[in-house]
């Protein structure tokens, strides 16, 4: 525990996954956390994540938060194996809460205090607040009002996980656990991995198989469906949202251009009607923080999926807030300044 603290309480806007890490990152310094997130408690299905499972510092933070995502021994995770984990991690933690069905639609500060009030016009106040509500996020409207929105790339990302077993073993079970492998055609990118199943299992014919399908080739009818408008993308396909027309296509595109093991993943998914189809963004960051407001993750910078980059990035823009708060524990405002100097430039370039 740091002591001799003038600032104690954090909001954290966004409970996703760069939420829940910056909670804990903070929580185990010292602080007290709510963290504020607009969806319900259900696991996120999502594909996988590809990890930097070695810390780039001596930060017991880090070492910390790159054991629990990888869970210390892959390099290759479902999306909601994280969220599980760092999920359970936010509940032993006495000093977090995490407030589910509450969506934000204001931040504002003043020269004592944060604030976030929700839809419901509920105020939560701190003595600062983070926003990691990711590529739609409120935080940034704040932060920066002249650049508040991310652009759409052009493109989709289908993704998704599938049970091993419903899978032909002759097929699968050559694949190495938390190995992807990459494949191009007219259909766009295509990316496949082999990462640990429920409970963690391992062995084969008992792990997922997630995927991630770029695509390119229905722009006009996102603008039909209103998933994008005025060229900003408005929220994400979910399987029972999308077109049973779009799906019959997906299907065929799928069989025409992917080879049989690809194929009969996306086949599965789409019938179970598991997949999401995600819009692609695009956000170069001039600023991370005023005051005692910053952003980080997508909310602050958004990368390009096909990097793989964007959790590892949340996770090095926690580290770098908790180093900037270790250095000035006397100011946030000088704190949240450092942590901007620290990462701007560096988020610019990756971008």
């Amino acid at each position: 525990m740091m002591t001799h603290k003038q600032f104690e309480h954090a909001i954290i806007v966004g409970g996703s996954l760069g939420g829940l890490m910056m909670g804990l990152a903070l929580s185990r310094s010292g602080y007290t956390v709510t963290i504020l997130e607009r969806a319900d408690s259900s696991l996120r299905n999502g594909a996988f994540i590809r990890l930097h499972t070695k810390p780039y510092s001596h930060s017991a933070i880090e070492r910390g938060l790159r054991h629990l995502a990888s869970n210390g021994n892959n390099n290759v995770e479902a999306w909601s194996a994280i969220q599980e984990r760092l999920r359970n991690a936010v509940a032993k933690e006495p000093g977090i809460t995490l407030q589910h069905n509450t969506r934000i639609v204001s931040v504002g500060q003043n020269e004592s205090s944060a604030w976030a009030t929700s839809e419901e016009q509920q105020t939560f106040k701190s003595d600062f607040l983070i926003g990691a509500d990711g590529y739609r996020s409120i935080v940034r409207r704040y932060l920066n009002p002249d650049k508040p929105f991310a652009d759409y790339a052009g493109y989709l990302a289908w993704v998704g996980k599938v049970d091993e077993e419903l899978l032909p073993k002759k097929d699968w079970k050559k694949r190495q656990l938390s190995s992807a492998y990459f494949n191009n055609s007219a259909a766009g990118a295509l990316t496949t991995a082999v990462m640990p199943g429920i409970e963690g299992r391992t062995s084969p014919g008992q792990r997922w198989i997630g995927f991630c399908w770029f695509d390119h080739s229905h722009n006009p009818l996102l603008s039909e469906l209103g998933v994008l408008k005025d060229g900003v993308a408005q929220y994400s396909l979910y399987g029972e949202d999308i077109p049973d027309s779009l799906l019959e296509e997906l299907s065929q595109t799928s069989q025409a251009n992917w080879n049989k093991e690809d194929d009969a993943i996306l086949q599965i998914a789409i019938r179970e009607r598991s997949l999401i189809g995600t819009p692609v963004n695009e956000y170069i960051a001039n600023i991370l923080s005023k005051g005692r407001i910053a952003m980080i993750g997508d909310a602050a910078h958004t990368m390009s999926p096909m990097t793989g980059a964007g959790f590892n990035d949340s996770l090095d823009d926690a580290v770098a807030m908790i180093d900037s708060i270790k250095q000035y524990p006397n100011s946030i405002t000088k704190a949240l300044g450092e942590y901007q100097t620290r990462r701007l430039d560096v988020v610019r370039q990756q971008a």
